[in-house]
């Protein structure tokens, strides 16, 4: 029974160990190491201006559409959605975007997808590039969001053909966070 109890205690020692090694959600999220569809990315934003706080984030790419299949989508959101320039084409993201207060106090919103820098394309040489004004499909990534709560929605890119691994950048300082928003990089290709 000693024995069980020391190999359990050791066990466990190691998981937490481990635990410590481990990079914080976005520690190593970067332009050269963006986040895959599909992964998470932790981070935290200070709201409020006079009295802020931190709250939790979470943003995680859900799907990505390119090329003639988000054309196809984009007419059927609208019909009046224009094609893209010759040497373009669209991408289409579907993101969630969770936020969570630290206190039972914390009761700022953030405001999502109402600024046009908030959510911009980058090439893998990092220009940027203009963002569509298109109608997306139904839900779209716009939103107040308050503490416990998500939004998800699609949001809208144009890039070059030519580019095989553009990425997606949230800045949440855009969006109405006061300081400490690490801006995050997500894959928009497989």
């Amino acid at each position: 029974m000693r024995n069980k109890m020391v190999v359990l205690f050791m066990v466990l020692f190691a998981f937490v160990f481990v635990g410590f090694l481990l990079p914080a959600g976005a520690q190593d999220n970067s332009p050269t190491n963006p986040a895959a569809i599909g992964a998470p990315v932790r981070s935290m934003v200070e709201l409020g201006s006079v009295s802020s706080n931190i709250y939790d984030i979470t943003v995680t790419t859900l799907e990505v559409v390119r090329g003639k299949e988000a054309m196809d989508r984009l007419k059927a959101a609208s019909a009046t959605n224009p094609a893209p320039a010759a040497d373009s084409e669209y991408i289409l993201a579907r993101v969630k975007f969770e936020i969570k207060g630290r206190y039972v106090s914390d009761k700022m919103s953030i405001d999502i997808g109402k600024a046009p820098l908030q959510w911009i394309a980058l090439g893998s040489d990092l220009t940027e590039f203009t963002k569509p004004s298109v109608t997306v499909p139904e839900p779209a990534l716009v939103g107040r969001v308050d503490p416990g709560k998500s939004l998800e929605g699609w949001v809208a890119f144009v890039v070059d053909k030519k580019e095989t691994k553009p990425i997606m950048v949230f800045d949440p300082d855009t969006g109405g966070a006061t300081g400490r928003g690490k801006t995050l990089f997500f894959k928009l290709y497989q």
